[in-house]
């Protein structure tokens, strides 16, 4: 079953690559940028309004992560589509040498990008802890490389040091990225959310024995003091731990 996802998640970025390439270099790469923006922007507003979705509106809250992400994702990347296209409609001509290096370079970092984003938002949604039967926090897919933890990575270091606010108290507890307001402060996107995610018996935070979602605010669902609790919607930093 893994050899398969890993297989079927290598045609779909062989399929956008091939379909990005036939816009030339310059229109990959225009379409590489398209995707790097869009997808900083949902990973940077998803959590809060994904909060406010399922404060207000009850029945949301299984799927209002993987909403406001993927609709936030394809509104920013239709937008800046529509304005990269407006401000350069011609195709710029390369040599050929430089034009096919350059569209195979960009066509496949866009397709591994959209990739990564796609795999993180099924990540967030109310599926079973294994994705697809395969995908948990310590599975790195396709064959090894890990997209969606190289996305998160990245996502973080941008949050660091890229466009970091200093507004806040601190919120770095390994002060690597000194009192800036990180994304995930302790590394636990991945498993909060496979925590959150309703199918399945595996159990990984806990409070005995797991770590305590730094932004959520309390530690998650599993046994422990005052019973069974439900992980909130907007991610370790924007959702909530009530108990039940």
């Amino acid at each position: 079953m893994e050899i398969l996802v890993n297989m079927l998640i290598c045609l779909f970025i062989a399929g956008i690559t091939y379909a990005l390439m036939s816009e030339g270099l310059w229109g990959a790469a225009l379409m590489f940028f398209n995707v790097l923006f869009a997808g900083i922007l949902a990973f940077n507003f998803y959590e809060p309004l994904a909060a406010l979705l399922s404060s207000n509106v009850e029945f949301s809250r299984g799927f209002a992560d993987m909403v406001c992400l993927m609709s936030l994702f394809i509104v920013a990347l239709f937008i800046l589509r529509l304005t990269t296209e407006g401000l350069a409609p011609a195709m710029v001509r390369f040599p050929a040498p430089i034009d096919l290096l350059g569209r195979f370079f960009f066509g496949l970092m866009t397709a591994m990008m959209t990739m990564a984003i796609l795999l993180l938002s099924f990540e967030t949604a109310p599926v079973h802890k294994k994705v697809f039967g395969v995908i948990d926090y310590k599975t790195r897919v396709p064959f090894g490389l890990g997209l969606d933890r190289k996305w998160l990575s990245f996502f973080q270091h941008t949050t660091g040091l890229v466009f970091a606010d200093y507004s806040s108290p601190r919120r770095d507890p390994l002060n690597e990225y000194g009192n800036a307001k990180l994304f995930d402060p302790r590394g636990e996107w991945l498993l909060y959310h496979q925590e959150a995610r309703p199918y399945g018996t595996e159990s990984i935070l806990s409070d005995e024995g797991g770590s305590a979602s730094s932004r959520g605010g309390t530690t998650s669902a599993g046994g422990g003091k005052g019973g069974p609790r439900v992980l909130m919607p907007g991610g370790p930093g924007g959702g909530v731990v009530v108990p039940q």
